[in-house]
Parts: C-alpha cells; sequence; structure tokens
C-alpha cells in the first residue's frame, strides 16, 4: 500500500513540469495571438506597413531605373502637357473690342455700321437708364437686371442688330450666357436722337393743364401741415425723400372723383422726365390750394370740380 502511494506521488511530480510546460504554452500562444490580431487591425485601420514600403520606394525611386509601363506612361503624360503648355503660349486670345459708347444715338450709329457691339456691364446700365422706362421694360426686367448685377457675374452684353429686332446676349466674364432677350428694333431706334429727349409734363396733360406750381411753393405750403394732413395729399411720403431735388413741378388735377383729387409730380430722371401721381383727399387738396392762395395770391388757384357717374382719368390715360 505504501509503494503505491510512493508510485502515485512520483507520477504526480512528473506529471507537473508537463503541465506548468502546456499552461505556458498557451499562453504563449495566446498573447501572441492577441499581438497579432492588434496589428492586424492597426493595418486595417492606419495602413501602416502599405505607408512604411511606400516610403521606402519614394525614398529610392531616384535610385531605380525609369522603365515599365508606369514610367512610359507618365512620359507621356509630361510630354503632352509640355506641348499643350507651348500651343497655349503661342495662341493669342482675341480680345473684346468696346468703344466709348454714352449716349443711344452712339449706339445706334454703331449698329447700324458693325450690326454688333460689346458693352461693358456699366456702359449698358448707363444706355438702360437713358431709355424711357415704359420702353425699357421691353429691353430686360429692371428685376432681371438687378437680378443680374447682384450676382456679380454679369462683365459683357453683346447686342446683335436683326432685320426686325435685337438680339441683347449677357454674357460673364467668360463670354458665358447668363441671360438673353430679343426686344423690338422700336426700343432703340425710336427712342430719338442724341439730342432729344424723351419728356412727359404736367402742363401736356389735360388733367393738370394750366394748374401746375415749382416745389418751390408747394413745399412752403406742404411742410407747415400737420402730418396727418400731409398722409392725406401723399400717402407715401418715402418718394419725396427719393425725388427730393428732382422735383420740378407739382400740379393739382382740375376734377375730383369720389372725393379723390390727383396730385402730380413732374420728376428729372436726367435724360427725360416723369409724371407720378398721388390720390389725395379732395378736402386736403382744397385746404392745399387755400394755403396757397393765402400765401401767393398771384396764383389764383382754382379748387377742383367735381365729376360723377364713375369718371375716372384712367380712363382716358
Amino acid at each position: 500500500m505504501q509503494e503505491q502511494n510512493d508510485h502515485n506521488a512520483e507520477t504526480r511530480i512528473n506529471q507537473t513540469p508537463k503541465k506548468r510546460l502546456a499552461i505556458f504554452r498557451s499562453r504563449k500562444f495566446l498573447i501572441l495571438s492577441g499581438v497579432f490580431i492588434a496589428l492586424l487591425i492597426i493595418e486595417f485601420r492606419f495602413d501602416v506597413v502599405e505607408i512604411f514600403f511606400g516610403n521606402i520606394l519614394e525614398m529610392t525611386n531616384s535610385f531605380r531605373p525609369r522603365a515599365g509601363t508606369i514610367w512610359e506612361r507618365e512620359k507621356k503624360d509630361q510630354l503632352a502637357n509640355s506641348q499643350l503648355h507651348i500651343i497655349s503660349q503661342s495662341v493669342i486670345e482675341p480680345k473684346i473690342e468696346t468703344t466709348n459708347i454714352q449716349t443711344l444715338s452712339q449706339l445706334r450709329d454703331l449698329l447700324e455700321e458693325k450690326q454688333s457691339v460689346f458693352l461693358t456691364a456699366d456702359q449698358f446700365k448707363n444706355l438702360y437708364n437713358q431709355i424711357p422706362p415704359r420702353v425699357s421694360f421691353d429691353v430686360i426686367s429692371p428685376f432681371d437686371l438687378l437680378k443680374l448685377s447682384h450676382s456679380r457675374k454679369w462683365t459683357w452684353t453683346k447686342i446683335l442688330k436683326e432685320e426686325k429686332n435685337l438680339s441683347c446676349f449677357f454674357l460673364d466674364g467668360d463670354k458665358q450666357l447668363l441671360m438673353d432677350t430679343y426686344p423690338p428694333l422700336s426700343v432703340l431706334f425710336n427712342s430719338g436722337d442724341g439730342g432729344d429727349n424723351y419728356h412727359t409734363s404736367l402742363d401736356s396733360m389735360e388733367m393738370f393743364q394750366g394748374r401746375s406750381i415749382t416745389a418751390e411753393h408747394f413745399f412752403s405750403v406742404f411742410d407747415d401741415f400737420s402730418n396727418a394732413v400731409k398722409l392725406q395729399l401723399i400717402n407715401n411720403p418715402y418718394l419725396l425723400i427719393k425725388w427730393d431735388n428732382n422735383i420740378r413741378r407739382i400740379a393739382i388735377s382740375q376734377y375730383s372723383t369720389d372725393n379723390t383729387v390727383l396730385i402730380g409730380f413732374e420728376i428729372n430722371q436726367g435724360i427725360y422726365t416723369e409724371v407720378y401721381t398721388f390720390d389725395a383727399s379732395e378736402l386736403a387738396a382744397n385746404y392745399l390750394i387755400a394755403r396757397l392762395n393765402e400765401m401767393y395770391p398771384e396764383l389764383n388757384f382754382s379748387y377742383p370740380q367735381r365729376k360723377y357717374r364713375g369718371y375716372r382719368y384712367y380712363e382716358n390715360y
């Protein structure tokens, strides 16, 4: 019995180093496996190996022979780029010929001679402002013109004279089309010669004939009125600020309709004049006339006559 116990103890002693070795090997395998997996994760995430070998290839690039498909393609690309550069340097880009056009008559004469003309954006806007508003809308809507101007892309305008109309092409700096319009010839050729201005005056309108006064006369009375009375005469006073020194004359219509009187303003727009009207209260207009006659008896302003049966000036104008 004692011998058997001794044998078992000896067997356990002999087996212990083997178990320890097996455990050590298994731990080593796990550690190596973990390190390998970690390296794989790092490689997949950061491409360390590719970057490392790429840097080596880049550093030794000058020492290796320039041969192979990649080198041949690169050589051809470099040669083609050099040839394109030489060609681009030898080609002279055609310049746009512009002229110092200041008036519509100059534009008309040049179109008669050459059939086409290039204008800068500023030149076109200057000419556009010389065309009466009722006509200029046919050239291009002022809202479209504002949109072009605000985009900061609009650089050139090419105008072609054709048989029945003009062709206006609005271009950017690279001469790419931004917008085009095709107004009738009448917008240019019926706008008058260079020295003839387009006029709309108060005295030329039946409702205001013989009933206009200077801006000084009007404002010397108007400025003393209360704001309530002023608003009954001019319902948009901000326009008065806008026009200010450009107001030439003011007129009060000879008729009142539905307790409404028209007050007209003749505005200097540079090369032409325009008339704008306001619907004023008949009572406020009579008060204005009374004050004018009091301060300036020589005006001898008569009060508006009443018109009934739906009569409106707008039916005749």
